[in-house]
């Protein structure tokens, strides 16, 4: 018979849980089970005794989904609707930029009365009517139009990596967070199972006092680990449930069961040195700054060709109808090359060119900040990296080695060759090491998840793909007219 007791609900109780061992023993034994689903079901002993049980508990079925959360929060996020506005602003300048290429066309048209006194002698009231259309189409500009274009182009690819980079940092955030849960939810199913192993040793503890192998300060021994182990699946939950909570504050809701996430080592480059080459157009801080710098680069360019001459066509169509006295009506039209300079204006363009000078000295000087700061970065997260996998082969055959101890002690204590500290230490030492590749785990998919977010990869890897359209209309403002 399969005992459905949830030894997460109490706290320790030496005399309580031992006729609750007791008890299950004699049913059949009990089961390794999660502490951790919703609602629980409280075992015999549980019922005497009073738990606060934190509200909300993750179902046990549903799984949750770390791309919707993600996507959910980018859609609610206003930095994420700000980028995304000032991404289309970027984008209509350059159709602006590209407008001085195309034609301007201008027409004006009058009618109305005109009193007209050509001499003394006659007065004369008019209805007078006119009509201009004008069409200029620029020729040549030495470079201004073709430059601002550019610039325009490269604010556009700034203010898309400017919302990339923020589309990063928050599913970093978030996946940080939901790492934070699963590692707390997987420490919680840890020390459950450890209580049952604890229980099965306090069985075997007592059954060799009973044969006079054992004395009762060797169960109060296991009594007291049995104790231990109940506070620390108390303090293991309490966690768990602040890690619910930080990943409510990101997402605005509470997590289902959270699953792992895949390796990050294969989605990663091999070395540092190979994620450095590449960080110029990978990453979101190096790319914005360059492009940042680009565009001051190429507004300079423009501003130098307004020192030179612009050459248009011009074309003019007139219509007049009683204009300036009994003319009748007279049309006429015209097309010609015009040519416009600006011989002085007091050094303003001067000034402009110097202007955009520093700025494009200043953003050279930016660039070169952001890439050392981000090569840096890079190698610290890949020296973080390399520390945990060495740790990880480490931890993994301290498990090893310690599950092979605590098989040989257990044989060698129902023998009477091992005492009950020796077997006692031997689990605690196979319950810290697995405790240890939990914490060193987490920590080296963070690692690999700040690699992927500066290198522009991490929505992709968590989401397996590209973001989908995020943009979500403004909300209406109670005192603002709507558009």
């Amino acid at each position: 018979m399969t005992n459905k007791s949830k030894p997460s609900w109490y706290a320790g109780n030496g005399l309580v849980l031992g006729v609750a061992i007791a008890i299950a023993a004699q049913a059949g034994g009990a089961e390794t089970r999660s502490p951790t689903k919703q609602g629980g079901r409280r075992s015999a002993v549980a019922a005497l005794t009073t738990t606060v049980q934190p509200d909300a508990q993750p179902s046990a079925v549903a799984k949750e989904s770390l791309r919707d959360a993600i996507v959910a929060s980018l859609k609610q996020n206003p930095d994420i609707q700000i980028a995304l506005a000032q991404q289309d602003d970027a984008k209509y300048g350059v159709n602006e930029a590209r407008a001085a290429y195309l034609p301007r066309v201008d027409m004006t048209l009058a009618s109305g009365p005109e009193y007209v006194q050509p001499n003394a002698a006659s007065d004369s009231l008019l209805q007078r009517r006119e009509g201009v259309l004008n069409i200029h189409q620029n020729l040549w500009d030495f470079g201004v139009t073709i430059n601002d274009i550019k610039r325009a182009n490269a604010a556009y690819a700034s203010a898309r990596w400017g919302t990339r980079k923020k589309i990063e940092q928050i599913s970093f955030e978030i996946s940080s967070a939901y790492l934070g849960v699963l590692e707390k939810q997987k420490l919680v199913d840890l020390i459950g199972e450890e209580i049952e192993t604890q229980a099965k040793m306090s069985k075997m503890i007592a059954v060799q006092k009973d044969l006079g192998l054992t004395t009762s300060a060797d169960v109060s021994r296991a009594q007291v680990r049995q104790d231990n182990l109940q506070q620390l699946l108390l303090d293991a939950q309490s966690q768990l449930q602040q890690q619910r909570e930080a990943y409510r504050r990101l997402t605005g809701r509470l997590p289902d069961r959270a699953t792992d996430l895949p390796p990050v080592d294969s989605a990663l480059p091999p070395n540092p040195d190979s994620a450095v080459d590449v960080i110029e157009q990978r990453n979101p801080d190096l790319a914005q700054a360059s492009q940042d710098r680009r565009s001051i680069e190429r507004q300079l360019a423009s501003q130098k060709g307004n020192f030179f001459p612009r050459i248009g066509l011009d074309l003019q169509g007139n219509h007049r109808y009683e204009v300036l006295g009994r003319t009748g009506r007279a049309d006429d039209a015209r097309a010609v090359v015009t040519i416009s300079y600006n011989l002085l204006n007091g050094g303003a363009d001067m000034a402009l060119k110097r202007r955009i000078e520093a700025r494009l000295r200043e953003a050279d000087y930016q660039l070169l900040k952001v890439r050392r700061d981000v090569e840096q970065d890079l190698r610290v997260d890949f020296q973080s990296l390399k520390a945990a996998n060495e740790k990880m082969a480490t931890i993994e055959s301290q498990i090893d080695a310690a599950q092979k101890v605590v098989t040989l002690y257990r044989e060698q204590f129902r023998s009477g060759q091992r005492s009950v500290f020796d077997l006692l230490d031997s689990q605690q030492a196979l319950f810290q090491a697995k405790q240890n590749q939990l914490s060193n785990y987490t920590q080296k998919q963070v690692s690999g998840l700040r690699v992927l977010q500066k290198m522009a990869e991490l929505f992709r890897f968590v989401g397996g793909g590209e973001p989908p359209p995020l943009s979500t209309p403004a909300p209406i403002i109670v005192g603002v007219p709507a558009r």
